[in-house]
């Protein structure tokens, strides 16, 4: 995730082109997490994990009385800050595996981490989060693979060579995150209770489910959302003479030329794009 913190990164842009999230989602977890609590309860503080620009963020602070967003890059928590417009929202720079040296032990109600679950040292965070996570605390992650053409599957091969191929960005991601998120999480494993000497989580409480996030957009909003994408960034950051030819269509940079070849053979303005997507949500055990 190391270029999300570069100077050079266009937070902006991040902020502005990447997909939303339907409200059904937030619907699910908070389902989940409220699911035997009384009124009231649970709906103190919620913590967004590697919030980035705040989008997660964003859907929290009408249901909680307080809400920090946690990002380890400052280009994206500045970027967050000059967008958010709750006073209840605040924000710190912090990596996630270092959040219980940012935060109370036992203090927060709900956590989530929205397509950043996959560059977490799990190994280290599950130890953090235990502390800071009240008794009946939920920790909800959800992300999404690699976006398809609906009804055109003829397009996918075209989608993976410029994600995947050695001729595009397959050797310019952060490996071993692209791959857990590619992977719709399964990679990630929910701590064993039986495993763990304190028995914090639960896992007769834990739940999956896939999905599929579909919208749809422009040509330019695709762009827009390809050009977010970290493998890019350092693609071009390593080809300056490419980098230069950025926005000249057939004869431009790689996404330029993937999203030329797309256009040519659907000839559509508007395209209808989903994103298999995953959804997985723990409790932390009750007092």
């Amino acid at each position: 995730m190391s270029a999300f913190s570069t100077s050079s990164f266009d937070a902006a842009r991040y902020a502005a082109s990447r997909p939303t999230y339907p409200p059904i989602l937030l619907n699910m977890v908070l389902h989940y997490h409220l699911r035997g609590k009384s009124d009231g309860e649970g709906k103190n503080k919620a913590l967004d994990l590697g919030c980035g620009t705040g989008q997660v963020t964003q859907l929290l602070p009408n249901h909680f009385a307080s809400v920090l967003g946690s990002d380890p890059s400052s280009v994206m928590i500045e970027q967050a800050k000059k967008q958010n417009i709750a006073s209840n929202v605040t924000f710190v720079v912090s990596p996630a595996e270092d959040i219980a040296t940012k935060v109370d032990p036992a203090s927060i109600d709900l956590v989530v981490a929205g397509e950043a679950a996959h560059w977490f040292d799990h190994t280290r965070l599950w130890p953090a989060l235990a502390r800071i996570l009240k008794p009946g605390g939920t920790v909800a992650y959800w992300g999404y693979s690699e976006p398809r053409i609906t009804g055109h599957p003829e397009l996918t091969p075209l989608i993976d060579e410029y994600c995947n191929s050695d001729r595009g960005l397959g050797p310019y991601w952060q490996e071993p995150g692209h791959k857990i998120c590619d992977n719709l999480y399964r990679d990630i494993i929910f701590p064993a209770s039986e495993d763990d000497a304190e028995k914090t989580f639960s896992v007769d409480e834990d739940f999956q489910t896939d999905m599929i996030l579909s919208k749809t957009m422009t040509w330019a909003q695709i762009e827009g959302w390809w050009r977010t994408w970290s493998a890019l960034h350092t693609y071009l950051e390593q080809r300056p003479d490419e980098s230069a030819r950025t926005g000249q269509g057939k004869e431009g940079d790689i996404l330029d030329r993937s999203v030329y070849n797309l256009k040519e053979r659907l000839r559509t303005d508007d395209v209808n794009v989903e994103w298999p997507m995953v959804l997985m949500m723990i409790k932390k055990r009750s007092a």
